[in-house]
């Protein structure tokens, strides 16, 4: 497996790591030691995740972002710092049991929330047909168990992972099986990440083709088959309701919804600052940013879609953010997202003493109490993978 960074056209050579080139290429010209000293420390300075968060939401959503996309390798997996993140399927599923070799990739695999959708549909057909044979399951593609049966037509893999921090909290716990989670909760503990933790999701479309590869989107080749990185998700627990953020590429063949239903917004890195869909320039704070962390070109490419701290608005209005391909292409409907609040429905997350749970819904505003005897997880949807699965509701 090969990235290979679409707006320059070619494959990342093999070679070190940018930083490490940076400083080599730095010796070779004759840069004062002084120089390349202070360059070092500036990468290490903004590829460390922050701690506190900064003057404005959307300037701490970049900071995160950066510090999780700096580079790792420049030929192969792991490219970026996330992927050595593990994946929720290796924490709380059956892959949790089959160690991955070094350097291994784990399998990508469909959206939980449209596989649940889907299954929700063909229930609700089901009954409507009274017994009539249901569709059969979408195919797996290139050995990944991802989603053909999306809103374009097109096949959507999905991955998540979890950050050092957010994993030792899950581990250390017990949280990864269904048993520990009725356990802590039976003994009166209260979910609550640390400050550090960062989940992130990713979802790539996967390309018909290896050539004419869209421009300025993240691409990564598996065996002989392309998947550009079409949206990602980042939550960081900062603050106590977490930093939710969404980004997409600005590309229209890969993300043609982008920022047509909701809108985008970013004061603090896209000049202008919003944009239903037109391409917006970096802001030089950004693009500053990212050039201390010598993040490979094709990332200058992205743009931050939105991002949430609260349920409501200072107008105590409902909050909104989605993502045109995580919410809206791969479950199925770009327009649902006028339902869509990640702060929202991450807060239906919840368990009971039976281990039933509540399901992620397209809901927006204030919260209500979650029902008698079930307690919320800290707004973390990874958790509802951990086996056994849950027992159907009453």
């Amino acid at each position: 497996m090969y990235v290979i960074h679409a707006n320059t056209g070619g494959f990342t050579m093999k070679g070190a790591p940018r930083l490490a080139f940076g400083l080599v290429f730095a010796v070779m010209s004759g840069t004062p030691l002084g120089v390349r000293v202070a360059w070092a420390e500036e990468a290490l300075a903004v590829c460390t995740p922050p701690t506190t968060v900064a003057a404005t939401p959307q300037e701490t959503a970049w900071r995160l972002f950066v510090a999780a996309t700096c580079p790792v390798n420049a030929d192969k997996y792991p490219y970026v710092t996330w992927q050595n993140w593990i994946e929720q399927n290796q924490l709380y599923g059956t892959g949790a049991t089959q160690a991955l070799a070094a350097g291994e990739r784990p399998r990508f695999h469909m959206s939980p929330l449209a596989a649940m959708l889907r299954a929700q549909a063909k229930m609700h057909a089901h009954e409507k047909s009274k017994g009539a044979a249901s569709e059969t399951a979408a195919p797996e593609v290139a050995n990944q168990n991802c989603n053909s049966d999306t809103w374009s037509k097109r096949t959507i893999c999905e991955e998540a992972r979890l950050n050092a921090d957010a994993q030792h909290y899950v581990a250390s716990n017990g949280l990864n099986t269904r048993p520990g989670q009725i356990a802590f909760i039976t003994a009166g503990n209260s979910f609550v990440f640390p400050p550090p933790a960062v989940e992130l999701k990713a979802d790539w479309i996967q390309l018909t083709s290896c050539n004419n590869l869209p421009q300025g989107v993240h691409v990564e080749k598996i065996g002989s088959v392309c998947y550009a990185l079409g949206g990602i998700h980042l939550i960081s627990k900062l603050i106590d309701k977490w930093i939710w953020a969404t980004f997409e590429p600005q590309n229209t063949t890969t993300n043609s919804q982008r920022c047509k239903v909701l809108g985008c917004n970013d004061p603090w890195g896209s000049s202008p600052a919003t944009s239903s869909g037109a391409p917006t320039k970096q802001t030089p704070a950004l693009a500053a940013l990212m050039q201390q962390a010598k993040l490979a070109p094709e990332w200058s490419n992205y743009r931050l879609d939105g991002v949430q701290t609260d349920f409501l608005d200072a107008k105590g209005q409902p909050t909104r953010l989605g993502n045109s391909i995580i919410e809206g292409d791969n479950a199925g409907n770009p327009q649902a997202m006028t339902r869509s609040s990640c702060i929202s429905c991450h807060n239906l997350s919840t368990i009971n003493p039976q281990g039933q749970e509540l399901n992620p819904a397209f809901i927006i505003g204030a919260p209500q109490p979650p029902p008698a005897g079930y307690v919320l997880r800290d707004f973390a949807w990874s958790l509802t993978l951990a086996l056994p699965q849950p027992p159907a509701n009453p």
